[in-house]
């Protein structure tokens, strides 16, 4: 397959069905009507710069002008990326913030597991009763479960019931009409039945942005449990050897 030929040909298809001149697609581009031609005629081969441009103008993904592939994810806020702003774009961001253009390609980068096309959504947790799973103000990118009877036991869930919303672990009762639902916090271990029939929604967690950050004293205390499990595994190694030499003199008497 030709492929310059290919992307000829689509370029041109799409120039065609919105109505726009050579002239008018070369302005974009900031090339001469001449040159666009030889892209649009596969005489020239189309560099990156211009590709990003055309699929911004006919709002297409780069791939489908690539390749003719559909499918692909079009990079946007609508397909769950958010902008990065780079240290050295502060300034045209100042003049530009309101211009999604203003972002490359390569600025873009997508929340791990987050799909609003998938029936998700965003939560922002409030209470502690899951720590130290999830944290107040930690962000839960959550899914919509259609089928609440194949859950899986154990899952970590939004409920959102007749009663309030919860964040909760979600257990299996013996009795099919009931969920259990825990708390990860050992503090707050207290499980409540709910009716499976009071249940409006349930969103199954997928993800989470932490909103929390480690205080100094936790991160302290966490390299000492860090040191404190290396220095009982030396022990137990040293126990381990211990009993292997004990055993070898008994079985010599």
């Amino acid at each position: 397959m030709n492929y310059r030929v290919e992307i000829g040909k689509r370029i041109k298809k799409l120039r065609l069905s919105n109505n726009f001149s050579q002239t008018h697609v070369a302005e974009i581009l900031f090339i001469s009507q001449a040159a666009y031609s030889l892209i649009e005629n596969s005489q020239n081969g189309i560099v990156s710069e211009h590709i990003i441009k055309l699929s911004k103008l006919y709002n297409v993904s780069t791939d489908f002008i690539l390749t003719g592939e559909k499918n692909y994810i079009k990079v946007g806020r609508n397909a769950g990326f958010v902008p990065l702003l780079r240290t050295n774009a502060h300034a045209g961001f100042l003049k530009e913030m309101d211009n999604e253009d203003f972002f490359d390609v390569k600025d873009w980068f997508r929340i791990p597991g987050f799909d609003p096309s998938k029936d998700q959504t965003l939560f922002e947790v409030e209470g502690e009763s899951m720590t130290p799973t999830i944290f107040p103000g930690d962000v839960l990118i959550c899914q919509l479960h259609h089928n609440v009877d194949k859950v899986l036991d154990g899952s970590a869930v939004v409920v959102i019931t007749v009663d309030g919303i919860m964040v909760k672990r979600l257990r299996r009762d013996e009795n099919e009409e009931y969920f259990l639902v825990e708390n990860d916090n050992e503090n707050h271990s207290e499980t409540v039945r709910i009716k499976k029939e009071d249940i409006k929604k349930l969103m199954m967690i997928r993800g989470k942005i932490s909103g929390v950050l480690i205080s100094q004293k936790e991160a302290n205390r966490s390299d000492k449990m860090k040191n404190l499990e290396e220095s009982i595994n030396h022990l137990k190694k040293e126990l381990y050897s211990m009993n292997k030499k004990l055993t070898s003199l008994t079985d010599k008497k």
